[in-house]
Order: structure tokens, then sequence, then C-alpha cells
């Protein structure tokens, strides 16, 4: 099973010039090859593909003089944007990205990969010390969990990928073929999620978890750091601490918000067989300026990642309820569509059957109850007959028309089957 390690790298200045040079290198190697391929095609040549561009590098840049530079890096590494450059252009014509673009000398942040053979297979990392190609005795941290969990897998160590963040720190991601880190228990139970601004999550069994803003807590201090990068010329040194002081601001809520995505994602797993949950369109979402800051706050587009992947890992089922599916307008006690209620309304009283009814809490049901609808259509030996579907109108056109009562009976029979 591949997963990725993160660690800190705590580089001296010799070793912070040295990852720099390499990737600057990288970013120059990346931008001659995707100049090859625009002018191959413009000139209607034969198209290059990896093999091409790997002569290119090894036949011309790096025999140019021009370029003599580029010989003291490890050809391996620089190899590499070969394979980035490839998948870029596959991402492309898939429709799932713009045309590549060339790097920027100064951007922000940039990366390279070591594969296997420029990681060196002496490094111990209990020793928390580690060497990159050339670069050697990097010191690094993390947790002793990762540092035995790398020793173990050392010689399962598939690449390694460097990245320099937006407030200078230096990361390397360990991508490992190994065994799960932890073990969870057997569980039948299955649960709704439904995701809020006003509480990031709200479960069908009453659970809740906070959203705890964690920008919005730190944005007197935010605001502060950017006035002082305002009133700094921009390019001078002044500038640039000030714009580093700005980003690590920024890198310590993105970690507190990471820990927190990866508490309640593993609370959720851990718990529950099946975990069902809206297919929100988020970036839809993020349209309405009046809530696009507390949704990007939250990251629901990440916390449904790993949700996903840790489903995977631990055998469990993830069921997505469509986006137009009425969760919070519809009464789960009686199956009533209130048309009318607003976002403002957190709590409503149903006009059916007059009951009180907590919106997230309300919306959570009907998400449980609709996936395990979902579930029991999907597969031939569940016919779930006793509730219609939302296509099938009953003679009172007010009531939903379907997961209107709580599928208790089939429910058993359904997590039976999505176990796998």
């Amino acid at each position: 099973m591949l997963r990725a390690i993160k660690i800190r790298l705590y580089p001296n200045k010799e070793q912070v010039r040295q990852f720099n040079r390499l990737l600057g290198c990288c970013r120059f190697v990346y931008n001659q090859c995707l100049a090859r391929k625009i002018k191959s095609y413009d000139e209607r040549k034969f198209s290059e593909n990896r093999t091409t561009l790997g002569r290119f590098i090894h036949h011309e840049l790096l025999t140019d003089e021009r370029f003599v530079w580029l010989r003291n890096q490890n050809t391996k590494v620089l190899k590499q944007t070969v394979i980035d450059l490839m998948a870029a252009y596959k991402n492309f014509f898939e429709g799932n990205a713009e045309f590549p673009k060339f790097k920027k000398k100064h951007a922000k942040t940039s990366s390279c990969r070591f594969e296997i053979g420029a990681i060196s297979m002496r490094n111990d990392y209990t020793t928390y010390r580690l060497s990159l190609a050339n670069i050697r005795n990097v010191k690094f941290k993390c947790s002793k969990k990762y540092a035995d969990y790398l020793q173990k897998h050392k010689n399962h160590i598939k690449s390694a990928t460097l990245k320099r963040l937006p407030c200078g720190i230096f990361q390397l991601s360990i991508l490992v073929d190994g065994d799960l880190m932890r073990q969870v228990k057997e569980t039948n139970s299955v649960v709704g999620i439904d995701l809020g601004v006003k509480d990031f999550v709200v479960t069908s069994e009453g659970e809740v978890f906070e959203n705890l803003h964690f920008k919005k807590k730190e944005s007197r201090k935010l605001k502060k750091l950017d006035r002082q990068l305002s009133r700094k010329k921009e390019g001078s040194n002044n500038w640039n601490k000030a714009r580093l002081r700005l980003a690590r601001e920024y890198y310590k809520i993105g970690n507190r918000k990471q820990h927190y995505l990866h508490a309640v994602s593993n609370s959720l797993i851990d718990e529950n067989q099946v975990i069902c949950m809206e297919d929100l369109n988020v970036s839809g979402m993020m349209q309405n300026h009046n809530l696009a800051e507390s949704i990007s706050e939250m990251n629901f587009g990440e916390f449904r990642r790993m949700l996903e992947y840790k489903a995977e890992w631990y055998n469990r089922k993830m069921v997505f309820v469509g986006r137009f599916y009425p969760s919070s307008k519809t009464c789960n006690h009686c199956g009533y569509i209130n048309k009318e209620l607003k976002l403002s309304d957190r709590r409503w009283t149903c006009p059916h059957c007059g009951h009180v009814i907590e919106r997230d809490y309300n919306a959570a049901l009907n998400i449980l109850d609709e996936g395990m609808r979902i579930i029991g259509r999907s597969t031939p030996e569940s016919k779930l007959v006793e509730n219609p579907t939302v296509d099938e109108p009953t003679g009172d056109s007010s009531l939903k028309s379907s997961g209107s009562v709580k599928q208790e009976a089939n429910k058993a029979q359904c997590l039976t089957l999505c176990k796998f």
C-alpha cells in the first residue's frame, strides 16, 4: 500500500544553497523541455516523448558549455522533470488542467523529485538525518512513529519529493510501499454526515464537530502582518522578511487545520463501516461571496479526499448522495419538503406534522436514509420496495417520496453487502 510520509527538513546554510541550486536546475530543464515540445509541434515535426526528451537532456543540455553548471546536479533528479512535464500534458489533454506553463524563477513554491536511485540506501531514519543525491547529512524532524516506519520500510521507498514552501521551509514527502500504521476494529455502524459552516460536521448520531475558525481567530495578527508587508518596498530585503513572517503564520494555521481534519476523519472511519455524505459542489459554493471565506477555511474538498483514501485503506465504504437531494428541507419525521426554508433557519417546525427540527441534524438523518437507499438500489439482492424513489411520486405531492421512513430493516442487509 502506497502512502506518503511528510517530514520537515532543517538544512544548514550550505545545504539551503544546494537545495536552491537543484530546484533552479530542475526548473530550467523543465522549461527547456517544454519549449522543445512546443517548437516541435509548431514545426509539425514528430511528437516529443519521454525517451526523446531524455536524450535531449543527456546529449544537448548536459553537453552544452553554456549550461556547464547542470553537470553538478544528479542526472536522475533532472530527468524526473520530464515525467512531470508529460503528466502535465496528459492532464491538459484529459481536460483536467490548463496547458502547461513555464515555471517562474521567483515562484512562491518549487519542487523536485528524487527517484529511488537518488536516495541513499545508507540512510538511518532513526538518527533523523538523511542524504539525497549529492546533498549529505540533512537534518530532519518528524514523530518517532514516522521515523520507525521509514526505517522499517527503508527498502520499499519509491521516491521522495522535495518542496520549498512560500515561508522558506523545506518539506520532504517520502512515498513508501508499506503496511498500515494502525489497525481499526470491525464495526457494523453506519452514519450520515452533514457538512456546514456553523458546525463543521454533524452526524446522524447527534455528534457535532465544531468549526474551530483557525484563520478567523488569527485575523488580527494576519491583518497586522499584512499591513507591515504593504508598507515595505516590493523586492527589498525588509519586504522579503515581512513576506516570510506572513507566510509562516499561514503555514502554522494550515498545520492546525490539517491536524483537525485528520482527527475528525479518523474518528469517523474508526467508528463506522459505512459513511454517507453529500456530493457537494465546493467550487460552486465558493461563488457565494458571503460564505466563500468560511467554506475555504475548513477545506471541504480536502476533508472528502481524506475520507475517501482512508476508507480504501481500512475497508470502509463511502456513499455519496446527489447534491440536489433536499436533505435540509425535508422533514425526516414525515417526509414533508419545506420549499420556503432559508439558510438562516437553523431550527424550524414542520407544517405537516409539527415536529421541531434541528436543520443540520435533520439533514444528516436524511443523508443516511438516502445513502442506505442508494446502497440497496445498487445491490440486486436488496430490494427497497417499501418507499418509492424520488422519481415515483406518491398521491400526496407535499410529501417526500424517498427515504421518508428510516430503513432500519434494510441496514443490516446493506452493511453485509457493503463489506468487501
